[in-house]
């Protein structure tokens, strides 16, 4: 059942329940997963709760919704859109040698809006990283990060000048980031940013405001990463429109 004391909201943990049984392979390829009412009353929870953690299924691109008959299941191949690779191994797909020259690396304590992202108490510790990307020894990007120490306790201690961040999760810790969400936006680059990325002042930049979460919807990250425009191109990748076609029907 959920956990009513936990700082996790009520539709996040009945979600995460239910991702946990598909991996578990309690459900298969297109089967309907349980209705909204059926989610309340198991839960014993309301059914505005129950459609939040059903909203939370298909805007992760796990299931989708045929009006009119319910919620399925998404086939694997839908689902694996919403994955992403790390800043290194994207670089590394690209042909460049990926590194990275720290800024700032220090434990500190979570305002009230990283706080709020993590589901965790404000002031609670949380590792600040700041670092200036690089591609074959030259500046592509400057990452403003928070990492979730709840999710991942002694990371801290990692140096990540020559290593992964997502590697040393995965590998050192057994936390895997699965989805991202991101915003994007474009702004000019400020005197301190110019300086790291070999810019000229007013020069253009976009910055990706992203959150990073595991397969269950933990939040393990946020960064904003600032690129120079016209440097290093964004992929924002295929979006998945299926679910909203079929809305439409």
């Amino acid at each position: 059942m959920v956990n009513r004391q936990s700082f996790t909201p009520i539709y996040i943990q009945i979600a995460q329940k239910i991702t946990r049984s598909i991996q578990d392979g309690k459900f298969t390829d297109g089967e309907q997963l349980p209705s909204e009412r059926e989610l309340a009353e198991y839960y014993n929870t309301t059914r505005v709760t129950a459609r939040q953690a059903v909203d939370e299924l298909v805007k992760r691109s796990i299931a989708y919704r045929v009006q009119g008959k319910g919620t399925f299941l998404a086939r694997p191949k839908i689902r694996e859109a919403s994955g992403f690779v790390s800043f290194s191994e994207e670089l590394r797909q690209r042909g460049f040698r990926p590194s990275s020259r720290t800024l700032l690396h220090q434990v500190t304590p979570a305002s009230k809006a990283i706080a709020g992202k993590f589901q965790v108490e404000e002031s609670t510790d949380v590792l600040q990283l700041h670092r200036i990307r690089l591609a074959d020894d030259q500046p592509v990007a400057v990452e403003y990060s928070y990492i979730n120490l709840k999710l991942l306790p002694g990371i801290q201690q990692e140096t990540f000048d020559n290593q992964s961040l997502f590697d040393v999760m995965r590998h050192r810790f057994g936390v895997y980031p699965t989805w991202a969400e991101a915003e994007i936006e474009a702004r000019l680059v400020n005197s301190q940013e110019a300086e790291w990325l070999a810019m000229s002042p007013l020069q253009a930049v976009l910055v990706a405001h992203r959150l990073t979460f595991t397969e269950s919807f933990e939040v393990i990250e946020t960064v904003d990463s600032v690129y120079p425009g016209d440097r290093f191109p964004i992929y924002i990748g295929r979006q998945r429109l299926l679910a909203g076609l079929e809305e439409r029907m």
